[in-house]
């Protein structure tokens, strides 16, 4: 079985200036597990594990969605933390820009691979870029006023031309993510 999810790629100059992000808030000590800058992406769709030979029917349902998408920009803006900036477990950075087209794709690869056994998420899409998941309350508060800091954090906008299938192994160090494939966006 290999653990997978489809996402949407960074640009290396964004991951740069996520890790400026992460660095600045990692200076409270809280109690978080920093996602390496990296590593972090923007999921559409967590698949979990599944056989090697169901990956050339999600590359067809992911190729088919890609074909019939046009580019789009968004930036990355503002950042929080789900549930709430009460109850902190996850940190994250906000999207602005396109969003409805970001959604329609997500939707779409939804739909794509419904058939191939992959149930629809319960919960609503919400587009952010995990920079770090709580593991205890240490220098919570710390975290939520550096949070509220950043608030009016941006960066860069940038151009979604590709859904990538990951390949996702959990380690001691932290999960490593291995492309298995790309499907390009039809040119504008």
């Amino acid at each position: 079985m290999i653990r997978t999810f489809v996402a949407v790629d960074l640009p290396h100059s964004l991951h740069v200036q996520l890790g400026q992000l992460s660095s600045r808030l990692q200076r409270t000590g809280a109690a978080v597990s920093w996602v390496k800058p990296d590593r972090i992406h923007l999921t559409l769709k967590f698949l979990g594990n599944i056989p090697p030979e169901k990956i050339d029917a999600i590359r067809t349902a992911l190729q088919s969605v890609a074909s019939a998408t046009a580019a789009f920009r968004l930036r990355p803006s503002g950042c929080g933390a789900f549930p709430t900036m009460k109850q902190i477990r996850v940190v994250w950075v906000g999207l602005e820009g396109d969003l409805d087209a970001l959604r329609f794709l997500q939707e779409r690869v939804e739909a794509a691979i419904a058939p191939l056994g992959f149930d629809p998420e319960n919960r609503p899409f919400k587009p952010h870029l995990t920079l770090g998941r709580v593991k205890g309350k240490k220098n919570l508060h710390a975290l939520q006023e550096a949070l509220l800091e950043e608030q009016g954090f941006q960066l860069e906008a940038f151009d979604v031309m590709e859904v990538v299938l990951y390949k996702s192994d959990l380690r001691p160090e932290g999960a490593r993510y291995t492309p298995l494939f790309r499907a390009q966006f039809s040119p504008r």
